[in-house]
């Protein structure tokens, strides 16, 4: 057995002491005889004796001397070695009870022979509740004897554990714990003794678990994002039955949301959001979960799809749903949604072919007309292929130069003269040749091209009217349509008269013809541009008037210069009486308004004429003139047709 050197140090200063107390002894009792003799004879003899053994008594006392003090020094070292080892046991007891983590030590048949202060402060037990008592008895069972059994198992055939399990404190609350068990060996074969330490992870599984969530769910509405459909997919799909089981996935994707984020901001766009997704969640059960991808698109996934006719009333409903107004900062807001369904598995056996045929119904129902929900068909790929590729040329027709503007005159009705010209975007494709803006246009607003290519139509249209005057020829105003993305940007007014300073035209050149719907969603900012592009000198046209929800109390608001007729209103003047007074209306509103009237898409000689009599300003149209590139519009009847505006 392992004996202290403390001890060792004390047994060996008694030894020490008790032979220097034989020495000291013998001393003594030589002393005694030579100063007390028994027997007077003895007398000379025992002088003669003294005398001789005088070196041997020096001796002997120089010996004990130098023997007491080496046993005095000893005897100082083993006591200032037993308060060290004192202070370093109070210390390292110290150390133990302000660990953090918790300390057990137990002998080698598992009872407990001491613990620390963090073991009563994560169990609650005191340490003279549990001295003598056994782990397992103070976890009473959510492990099961059975778990514990082969911890201690191992620990006895391995010298060690360690692992997280679940263990009960006093109060009969579980909590995980991460746990550190090592057997001690002292003689270098048995077991002695096993320290246990661990530590209380409740607070770390619960922050490991929070990030789990935030993880795998959208901050804003709580909902589970793409992340957990993916898992979901994954998971209801490997446990289905081809040809058995059936399920449905549905991409929700809400119309114009972005304008909702330009006019009112992002923080009302999140409000919508929140309040459409407790909406639609509400609706939901176990067989149908709600899912946000991300921005203003939703997923739901019908994990047990009785028919296509269900999910169809599903979807009709969720457009009912999502159409009711939301009164969002006081503001009455009606979005719609464009819904597209994927069914498995006719439509994909994974989730990610799933969910990108599902996105490719959803695009096709916005092409459709939006409000409406499209089940995933094949032909649909084609044309998404053909979008995709559609896409990518229209950045490079951007970057080389393949797009061109053609320019359609405008007639003063009355005079008959070409009074300005509309400038028109066309694409000049290497292999498909001219293409119309019908086209590529919903494409370049998709994908985010249209900021780089309306800049680019009205940097290129007011060079063209440099160009022009440089050259001596007045083709009158340059009217330019202007997207409702483009109008919206914070800078588009800076950005205006920045190209108009880079070609040196005047603004009185430039009009700028914007739609009902740019102008009346976010109207206060709306008019705060158009009052700076109206400072500038600029013209102002509502393009498609009658064709969209414009209040008469807002137009009145606007600084507008013209209102252009929509072509649909010219369709049937000549021969539909109905047609006929609706235009007439919408002449005279313009004129109560006191703005000019451009009427377009004049085809016939009966239009023009009815125009005439109305006697509305300006028109265009094939039935005068088509779009032609900037040469050929020149020649169009010579310079004399032209009126000239101050250059």
């Amino acid at each position: 057995m392992r004996v202290s050197p403390t001890a060792s140090g004390r047994h060996y200063g008694l030894v020490a002491f008790g032979a220097l107390l034989l020495v000291w002894s013998l001393i003594g009792h030589d002393l005694w005889m030579l100063a007390y003799p028994f027997k007077s004879n003895l007398t000379l003899a025992t002088d003669r004796s003294f005398r001789a053994d005088l070196p041997w008594i020096g001796f002997v006392l120089i010996l004990g001397g130098a023997l007491t003090l080496l046993v005095w020094q000893a005897w100082r070292h083993t006591r200032r070695a037993a308060v060290e080892a004192s202070a370093r046991l109070a210390l390292q007891r110290l150390i133990v009870d302000h660990a953090s983590e918790a300390m057990m030590l137990t002998d080698s048949a598992q009872r407990i022979l001491s613990v620390n202060a963090a073991f009563t402060a994560i169990t609650g037990y005191a340490a003279e509740e549990v001295i003598g008592l056994t782990p397992t008895r103070l976890s009473a069972g959510h492990q099961g004897l059975t778990g514990h059994r082969n911890v201690w198992d191992f620990v006895a055939e391995n010298a060690y554990w360690e692992g997280e399990l679940w263990d009960r404190r006093k109060d009969g609350t579980l909590y995980p714990k991460q746990l550190r068990i090592t057997a001690i060996c002292e003689d270098g074969a048995n077991i002695s003794h096993y320290v246990a330490v661990f530590s209380d992870v409740s607070e770390s599984k619960a922050q490991a678990q929070r990030l789990e969530y935030l993880a795998r769910h959208d901050p804003l509405t709580n909902l589970p994002n793409r992340l957990a459909l993916d898992a979901h997919l994954l998971m209801a799909i490997d446990g289905a039955v081809p040809g058995i089981d059936r399920m449905a996935l549905l991409v929700i994707d809400l119309d114009n949301f972005k304008t909702v984020n330009d006019s009112l901001g992002h923080p009302a766009g999140d409000r919508l959001l929140a309040e459409l997704a407790r909406r639609i969640g509400a609706h939901m059960d176990p067989a149908r979960r709600l899912f946000r991808l991300g921005g203003d698109e939703f997923v739901i996934f019908i994990e047990q799809m009785d028919s296509e006719e269900a999910v169809a009333a599903l979807a009709d409903g969720l457009i009912k749903l999502i159409s009711e107004s939301c009164d969002i900062d006081g503001h009455i807001l009606h979005m719609t949604p464009s819904i597209g369904i994927s069914l498995y598995p006719e439509d994909g056996r994974d989730g990610q072919a799933l969910i990108r045929n599902a996105d490719t119904a959803m695009y096709y129902a916005k092409a459709h007309g939006r409000a409406n929900y499209q089940f995933f068909t094949e032909p649909m790929n084609a044309a998404a292929t053909k979008r995709l590729h559609l896409e990518s040329e229209l950045w490079r027709a951007l970057a080389e130069n393949q797009l061109v503007l053609h320019y359609q005159p405008q007639v003063d009705l009355l005079s008959g003269k070409v009074v300005g010209v509309e400038a028109l975007v066309r694409w000049r494709h290497p292999q498909r040749g001219l293409i119309g803006p019908s086209e590529f246009i919903p494409v370049a607003e998709e994908c985010g091209l249209i900021l780089p290519l309306g800049h680019w139509v009205l940097l290129t249209a007011c060079r063209q009217v440099r160009s022009w005057l440089d050259q001596g020829v007045d083709m009158g105003e340059m009217a330019v349509n202007i997207s409702a993305h483009q109008f919206r940007q914070p800078e588009f007014a800076r950005s205006v008269r920045a190209i108009l300073a880079e070609t040196g035209v005047c603004a009185h050149r430039l009009e700028l013809e914007i739609t009902e719907s740019t102008v009346m969603h976010g109207v206060d900012e709306a008019i705060r541009t158009l009052t700076e592009l109206k400072d500038m000198g600029v013209k102002l046209a509502i393009d498609d008037f009658g064709t969209g929800y414009s209040s008469l109390a807002y137009l009145r608001r606007f600084p507008l210069d013209r209102l252009k007729i929509d072509r649909s209103f010219l369709a049937d003047v000549d021969s539909d009486p109905d047609a006929a007074s609706l235009l007439t209306s919408i002449v005279l509103l313009g004129r109560s308004l006191g703005l000019q009237l451009v009427a377009e898409g004049v085809e016939n000689f009966a239009q023009a004429e009815f125009l005439r009599t109305l006697e509305c300003e300006r028109v265009q149209g094939f039935h005068f003139y088509q779009p032609a590139s900037a040469e050929e519009v020149v020649g169009f009847g010579g310079f004399g047709l032209f009126a000239a505006l101050p250059a």
